[in-house]
């Protein structure tokens, strides 16, 4: 029996209330989001401010963190295996004001850690106290699906994107054809590809191709051929509009959910090969009143065997003994 956790979205936010604060040593950092919250799919801006509650300024106010190093990092602890975003937050012009932009791959809940390094020894900090250990804030985070979000589509700002090229450009089929598939950084002149990445679930990629009426599904790895480009030699069992989905972790940039499409032509096979009978059934167990929006919640897989009793030989596959993919 397998556990597995599914978030929902919803198609609207509750009214936020204050922004978390958290406190280590001197310094409190306050969590600035969006007003209108976060959501998956397109580039976020999150804001935080640090400041020295120990060590008001001149006006009794606490002080803003005149220094440091600002390390952001963004993790989803129900999936410890997906990369995680990675950057050293920069200044936003206002004392204290930090920033960082995190793309999230879908909706659900995030942890945001924000580590305070100390500055290096013979850095004078005059009026402010040093720590001599490194400091984490940590701050849970609720992701919307990318639906839910108030962004015209148009508008927003992606920061990786996919390009899908075939060959032979005419795909047919029950033909073999080459699909080469090039992940860019949307936010360079010329589109450059993305040249490094990070290994999530024992890939650099892994591709789903769906038709278009759910009545097909593949899971893919295609093999890295050049710079941000990889290659999968293919042939589709049947004509229709298939949806492509490359989940990729560019470095430090976290999982990417990137999407393209492929349009098969030719005629339905009368003669296709017929199904192999499966070895195991998965059942899935959603909780009492269904899956609400906006939770996280748990579903149970049970695999069986043919016999109908519980499957015992389970080993794991790309580093988790289960994967469950939403369409």
């Amino acid at each position: 029996m397998l556990t597995l956790l599914l978030f929902a979205a919803s198609a609207s936010v509750p009214p936020s209330s204050e922004p978390p604060r958290q406190r280590q040593g001197p310094y409190e950092a306050t969590l600035m989001l969006p007003p209108a919250g976060l959501y998956a799919g397109e580039e976020m801006e999150i804001e935080f401010r640090v400041v020295d509650v120990a060590h008001p300024d001149a006006s009794g106010a606490p002080a803003p963190l005149p220094w440091g190093e600002l390390l952001a990092e963004v993790t989803m602890p129900s999936m410890p295996s997906m990369p995680g975003f990675t950057e050293v937050a920069h200044r936003e012009g206002i004392p204290g004001v930090f920033g960082v932009h995190p793309t999230f791959p879908h909706g659900g809940d995030y942890r945001f850690c924000l580590t305070l390094v100390p500055p290096p020894r013979g850095v004078s900090l005059a009026g402010a106290t040093r720590p001599t250990e490194p400091l984490t804030f940590e701050f849970p985070l609720t992701v919307w699906d990318s639906s839910s979000s108030p962004t015209p589509v148009p508008s927003r700002i992606r920061p990786f994107a996919l390009d899908v090229t075939a060959d032979p450009r005419m795909v047919v089929a029950r033909r073999d054809v080459t699909l080469d598939l090039t992940v860019r950084m949307t936010g360079s002149f010329e589109q450059r590809e993305v040249v490094d990445f990070d290994i999530q679930h024992e890939r650099l990629m892994h591709l789903f191709i769906v038709r278009d009426d759910l009545a097909f599904f593949a899971h893919e790895h295609p093999e890295r051929v050049g710079p941000g480009t990889f290659r999968l030699r293919y042939r589709f069992p049947a004509p229709g509009r298939y949806r492509i989905y490359a989940d990729v972790a560019p470095k430090d940039a976290g999982a990417q959910v990137l999407t393209g499409e492929v349009l098969v032509s030719g005629v339905v096979a009368r003669d296709a090969e017929p199904l192999a009978a499966p070895r195991s059934a998965v059942s899935l167990a959603l909780p009492e009143g269904g899956v609400p929006a906006g939770r996280t919640v748990t579903v149970v897989a049970t695999v069986t065997d043919p016999d109908g009793k519980p499957a015992r030989d389970l080993e794991p596959w790309l580093g988790a003994m289960g994967h469950l993919l939403l369409v």
